[in-house]
């Protein structure tokens, strides 16, 4: 009777030990944290995502105690961010660096940038870290807005002092995501001395040859004619302004245009939309020149005439007699652009009050600055 115990014992014992290993109990990864760490910088650790960490330890707040320990890992479980599209990265502001100039090399919008960092302002810190959560159109293989009609020759770009990958790859018509891809990269540091592989400057952003236009306008090329101009005329006669120009055509630093060089542009659109924010826009009547100041940083969320709250991220201004509710274009005479402002509240005198977000749009300076407004 006890050498069957023994045999059947010895028996499950060894059944025991040749157990698939997915029946058997799932073991994790723990991580017990240390002062100063958050769930960002501990997901980062791991590769995991801050979600997945979430879920794990049933967390449904951002603070972490010392002391406090996590799972971090369980087995045949998919953890790794760097296989899902939405990577979440981390970007160190440098100087001459905004929030549109961050946005713009990340593909996200401004809005979603100050969420994600908690920021109200517009102003950046050189030095300052930013949460970035690129979406999945980042990593997908990006189209031209124009014309690919030869095939793209790269060449070698030697990195020189104060230069970055946005700036790089706006210089050679690329994404920053192209740039990083065509070099293997997967930080945005990079060093002065390092070679870069680049789109070869001598096959410009692809553009369409044909120089017919669209209801949006077309890129095409232009080859200069006739002797030589300058950008001032040329970009007259497509209707762009000169910051425009000087977009497309980065590598041009001259004013002068030589006779037989090609250019990049945007042909005139062929139809025009109509306004959103009035019935006829031939309508709008010059309401002339008024004095301009703005909301200080302290009456944010005061109540304004109408009962709103003051909004400093919104287009919004006060004037002593024109409607409430009344929707007006504001102008900077030294600005090539303007906005509509949404009048909403009273001040006295005969100015115009502008919000944070409509005053940094003008790009106003000081109080002496002055404005074009009109009405329809």
């Amino acid at each position: 009777m006890k050498i069957s115990s023994f045999f059947l014992y010895w028996t499950i014992f060894v059944l025991f030990l040749c157990m698939p290993q997915h029946l058997s109990a799932q073991s994790t990864t723990t991580h017990t944290i240390q002062k100063g760490e958050t769930l960002f910088s501990i997901a980062k650790q791991y590769d995991v995502d801050v979600d997945q960490l979430r879920q794990w330890n049933d967390i449904t707040a951002d603070q972490l105690s010392v002391g406090q320990t996590l799972v971090v890992g369980k087995e045949g479980e998919e953890t790794s961010s760097s296989e899902r599209s939405a990577e979440t990265q981390t970007h160190t502001v440098e100087a001459g660096e905004t929030l549109f100039s961050v946005s713009k090399q990340y593909q996200v919008t401004i809005a979603e940038l100050k969420a994600w960092n908690n920021i109200s302002s517009n102003n950046l810190k050189v030095g300052q870290t930013l949460t970035i959560h690129p979406t999945e159109l980042v990593d997908q293989q990006e189209r031209s807005i124009t014309v690919d009609n030869e095939t793209q020759q790269n060449a070698t770009y030697l990195v020189k002092n104060n230069d970055s990958l946005y700036k790089i790859a706006e210089q050679h018509g690329m994404s920053v995501s192209q740039l990083k891809q065509l070099n293997n990269l997967t930080s945005n540091t990079i060093r002065v001395g390092q070679r870069l592989t680049v789109r070869a400057s001598s096959a410009p952003p692809s553009v369409a040859s044909s120089a017919t236009s669209s209801p949006q306008g077309q890129f095409t090329a232009h080859t200069v004619s006739g002797g030589s101009t300058t950008v001032s005329e040329l970009v007259q006669e497509f209707q762009m302004d000169e910051e425009e120009f000087r977009a497309l055509n980065s590598d041009i630093e001259s004013d002068q245009l030589r006779n037989g060089q090609e250019v990049t542009v945007l042909t005139p659109a062929s139809k025009t939309f109509k306004n959103p924010y009035v019935k006829n826009s031939s309508s709008l009547s010059s309401l002339g020149s008024v004095s301009v100041s703005h909301y200080d940083s302290g009456e944010e969320a005061t109540p304004t005439t109408s009962g709103e709250l003051y909004n400093p991220d919104a287009l919004t201004g006060a004037h002593s007699n024109i409607a409430l509710g009344s929707v007006i274009f504001v102008k900077n005479p030294g600005y090539p652009h303007g906005v509509f402002v949404r009048i909403n509240d009273r001040t006295s005198g005969n100015g115009l009050k502008l919000s944070a977000a409509a005053w940094n749009t003008l790009q106003f300076s000081g109080a002496s600055d002055s404005a074009m407004i009109f009405q329809e």
